[in-house]
């Protein structure tokens, strides 16, 4: 749940009980008539009589007493009828009357009991302020000021009436002083110091309300629990002055002002045995009520055994009753029972630990690692029942991690560690596994360290990294070789996921430390998360260097590998990132780049970052150096970068970005400095331009140049070839002409193996075979203004028709797309050869029909052969039967002569192929009835829009039945 909806349940509640209070004070006051002091104001007619005083009612009528009294004479606050229109059932209304008297100014909450929900009016006559001085009632104390506009302020809030912003300014402050527990005082428990309760408005913004709960203290652990581990009563809560505050409006709900969410973090103490690893206050909706939980290690005491839990506490709901006075309700005080539970045993030779706990999804999770000396085994599971349309999953990690030196292979290198992942139901998500990786953190699903200790970390990771998805499986193995006594460390995991569409994923972890591993002087981490998807096809590699540093000097970034081919085939190659202009390529994730942090302290530090990307269309590198010498502010402070880009096509060109600049310092303000920024072009014609910046003090001098010099190439680049000369050879292969076989057998026809190789070889053709015409040498339909990267005058092919017996209009056949590389074939700006992509689809033939196919002469065949049973049919057997006739006899007739006895010559339905019509997306209006009479040689979207009469925003292509009425 939200915030929003926790207020609207919140507010709901507290609605329901107004509204009951209202009913039961209107039964219980007398019937009285108009106030006469409201006379001619804006209360006229709707502010009835005042009420001697308060009558006993429920819970919310008794907290009202409490907080501001009886409401008797000589009380600033009044009680009186309400009746807000003439029509409207009568109220009750609390008016606020300035010290000076009526004249002077009032504030009326009126509260009408019309229908489900009640109705409240805030009515403020015009005039001064209307100040409530602080006013003390036992515990309670109030004190308000409300300021009307000009004209006043009146406004009305219920079902059914549109939201009104405050037409004014309010302020209003309750305090209740003194120590409020709930539960026991030796735990579990929770107790304030002191609450402070704040309504506030202001013109044109939306009315907050503040809850201050000072001193806030909470018991968690019972008592018994807290002295087994030792803490005699004590509580883990570290004690802090700042108060907690939760805050109400209806823009972002009802929430902690602090984080802005449903959940505070809170301040914790290490207490002797008991080492706290978080603590929490939470709004949960049930009730609503607050919650504490606590996340702890316990060492018991004189036991070699430590106790985990994982958010332990008490949850204690708020009362919004007509029978319990409306605020925390001890009666409903519960304890939480823990989300995980955990131990730790250290008995040597024997130690471990494990943990079982529930997870998000309503599923759960356990964790166990043994030494048993001669070998460490750690298990991993995840298990989520089934739920709806969600069905049983679990996941398995397992792994086995033998004692040094590991079991030796040979030429220094060591078997260290076994496992293996099995996984039901569950399928890899690479955008997780990616963000594992480039974080340092692929060891959460490779042979984890400390496995009890970050239990949830670790969970949380396989959760993600692999969550529920029907019918997919994953297996796979895991292994950590080593060599020089661990001082490298490769682990490696192959995770295989099935059916089709089948993938492997290979997660790995290169760790390097040296000297030591142990406490190691340069510790090199590479991360490497590898995917290949056959029926893509798709092979990616991404590597991290995240968590790596030599002598204490951090070294960051990733180096990145596409190959993806299909109808979307691209190449992307990047180390460290891509050049600044370079939009990243769609499911390529973010890369950090390449860097090094020379940073020794005492005010020196010193940054080089570097990157290298190649794509189809051009290559690019780049880096800078930045230094910062500064101590207190005092210093120089420099820079140098460097962005490339190299383009091949037409000609060779490039651009060069640099910067650099240095300026000194003092005291955090720049006395000098100096700065160049300019981007170089060539080689033919050259061009430089940029700005060159001198600063002294308080003079600043900038100086813009743009110089041009050279010409561009005598001779100029050779004009391409005429398309023709490369289109005739290519249309006269035996590639680009093939009779593709229907994807279904309509016929009775049946093939003997001759036949069949012959229509493998295209000796032949099927009957009911298309003719396929295809060639990748131009696109058509479109026009081009080069070819084979050279440029021509502008053209456009098309296929007018085709004569296959009978000749056919090539714009009433289906054209068939091919992928054509766009700087081949069509002019490009710098900045379209960077974003566009490696391949474009456009028409590179059509499909025919075989109509006028040439049937060779017919000639007699015994079709007998054609049919063979397996095994074959036995001997028909006639047996004499002892009948009433000595002459009757069984004929046998077997399965297969039976079903050959009813089988069909040949199909009694046949489906033609479907109309497709272009319609609008938003409404289905039909735009183009027929899409076949389309150009079938051009691209299929680029030739549907031209037929349109008019530009349309968004089509669809449906069949022509779905639009017809």
């Amino acid at each position: 749940m939200d915030p929003r909806e926790l207020l609207q349940q919140v507010a709901g509640q507290l609605r329901t009980l107004t509204r009951r209070a209202v009913d039961d004070l209107v039964g219980a006051l007398p019937q009285l008539g108009e106030d006469p002091s409201a006379a001619g104001t804006v209360l006229a007619g709707r502010l009835l009589a005042v009420h001697d005083r308060l009558p006993a009612g429920n819970s919310l009528v008794e907290l009202v007493r409490e907080m501001i009294g009886d409401l008797a004479a000589g009380s600033p606050v009044r009680l009186h009828g309400w009746r807000r229109a003439p029509d409207a059932p009568v109220g009750v209304a609390l008016v606020l009357t300035d010290s000076s008297g009526p004249a002077a100014g009032r504030a009326v909450l009126g509260v009408t009991p019309q229908g489900p929900e009640p109705v409240f009016d805030v009515v403020v006559t015009p005039g001064a302020p209307v100040t409530l001085p602080q006013t003390a009632s036992g515990p309670w104390s109030v004190e308000a000021t409300i300021v009307a506009p000009p004209e006043g302020w009146n406004a009305a809030f219920g079902p059914g009436l549109p939201p009104a912003p405050p037409g004014g300014n309010a302020t209003v402050r309750l305090r209740r002083t003194g120590r409020i527990a709930a539960g026991m005082t030796d735990g579990p428990g929770i107790g304030v110091d002191g609450i402070t309760l704040t309504v506030t408005a202001s013109a044109g913004t939306p009315a907050a309300v503040e809850v201050e709960l000072q001193g806030l203290t909470a018991a968690v652990l019972p008592a018994p629990l807290a002295k087994l581990v030792g803490l005699d009563g004590a509580g883990p809560m570290a004690g802090g002055n700042a108060p907690v505050v939760l805050r109400a409006d209806a823009v972002d709900g009802l929430r902690f002002a602090g984080p802005g969410a449903l959940r505070l973090p809170l301040p914790t103490r290490p207490l002797g045995p008991l080492a706290p690893r978080g603590a929490s206050l939470e709004l949960t909706p049930d009730g609503p009520g607050l919650a504490v939980t606590l996340s702890a290690t316990a060492q018991l005491p004189g036991l070699p055994l430590k106790v985990f839990l994982e958010g332990a506490g008490i949850a204690l709901p708020v009362a919004l009753s007509p029978d319990v006075r409306p605020g925390l309700d001890p009666r409903g005080l519960r304890e939480l029972f823990p989300e995980g539970i955990g131990t730790e045993l250290n008995l040597p030779p024997v130690s471990g630990g494990g943990l079982v706990r529930s997870t998000r999804d309503k599923g759960y999770a356990g964790l166990i690692s043994v030494d048993l000396g001669v070998l460490r085994v750690q298990a991993v599971a995840l298990f989520r029942p089934p739920d709806g349309n969600t069905p049983t999953s679990f996941l398995v990690l397992l792994a086995a991690q033998f004692p040094p030196p590991g079991i030796q292979l040979g030429l220094g290198f060591a078997l260290d560690a076994v496992g293996g992942l099995v996984g039901i139901n569950r399928r890899a998500e690479i955008t997780a596994l990616q963000q594992l990786v480039c974080e340092g953190n692929a060891d959460h699903v490779l042979f984890p360290d400390r496995a009890v200790e970050r239990a949830q970390e670790i969970i949380g990771s396989l959760g993600g990294a692999f969550p529920v998805a029907r019918g997919r499986v994953l297996v796979g193995p895991m292994v950590r070789i080593t060599w020089g006594g661990r001082m490298v460390s490769l682990s490696g995991a192959l995770i295989l996921e099935l059916p089709a569409p089948a993938r492997a994923v290979l997660i790995g972890r290169l760790l390097v430390g040296l000297p030591d591993p142990a406490v190691p002087l340069v510790r090199l981490q590479a991360s490497v998360l590898g995917r290949l998807e056959p029926a893509v096809p798709l092979v990616e590699l991404l590597v991290s260097l995240s968590g790596s540093w030599i002598v204490g000097l951090a070294v960051r970034g990733e180096m990145y590998l596409l190959v993806r081919g299909g109808p979307q085939p691209q190449f992307v190659l990047s180390a460290g990132g891509f050049h600044p202009r370079y939009p990243r390529p769609a499911r390529v994730p973010a890369l950090n780049r390449l860097q090094v942090d020379l940073a020794p302290g005492n005010g020196f530090g010193l940054r080089m970052e570097a990157y290298f990307a190649v794509t189809s269309n051009a290559v690019m590198f780049g880096g800078q150096v930045q230094l910062d010498a500064t101590i207190a502010g005092c210093g120089v402070q420099g820079w140098l970068g460097l962005d490339a880009l190299f383009v091949f096509d037409p000609v060779f060109a490039f651009a060069v970005h640099v910067r650099a600049g240095v300026a000194v310092r003092a005291f955090g303000r720049r006395l000098a400095g100096i700065a160049l920024d300019f981007t170089l072009e060539g080689p033919a014609p050259w061009h430089a331009f940029g700005t060159g910046t001198i600063s002294v003090l308080f003079w600043d001098v900038e100086l813009d140049f743009d110089v041009r010099w050279g010409s561009p190439p005598a001779v100029r680049a050779k004009p391409g070839r005429d398309p023709l000369e490369a289109l005739r050879p290519a249309l006269a292969e035996a590639k680009a002409w093939a009779a593709e076989r229907p994807t279904a057998e309509r016929t009775a026809l049946v093939f003997s193996p001759e036949a069949t190789e012959k229509l493998n070889k295209g000796a032949l053709v099927h009957p009911d075979a298309t003719l396929r015409i295809t060639q990748r040498v131009v696109p058509l339909g479109v026009p081009i203004s080069r070819f084979e990267r050279r440029p021509v005058p502008v053209q456009t092919w098309t296929v007018k028709e085709i004569t296959f017996g009978d000749a056919q209009p090539a714009d009433k056949l289906p054209s068939l797309p091919e992928q054509f590389v766009p700087g081949e074939f069509f002019e490009l700006t710098e900045e379209e050869q960077l974003t566009s992509p490696a391949f474009v689809r456009h028409a590179g033939g059509l499909r025919a029909r075989t109509d006028g196919n040439r049937v060779g002469a017919g000639h007699r065949v015994d079709d007998g052969y054609e049919t063979g049973y397996e095994p074959p049919l036995p001997t028909r057997q006639f047996s004499a039967w002892q009948g009433f006739f000595r002459r009757e006899s069984v004929l046998a007739v077997s399965a297969a002569e039976r079903l050959e006895r009813w089988r069909a010559p040949a199909a009694a339905v046949t489906v033609r192929p479907p109309t497709l019509s272009v319609v609008a997306a938003d409404t289905l209006q039909p735009l183009m009835d027929d899409v076949t009479l389309v150009n079938a040689t051009t691209d299929a979207w680029q030739a549907v829009r031209g037929q349109l009469g008019e530009p349309q925003a968004a089509v669809r292509l449906v069949e022509r039945w779905e639009h017809i009425r």
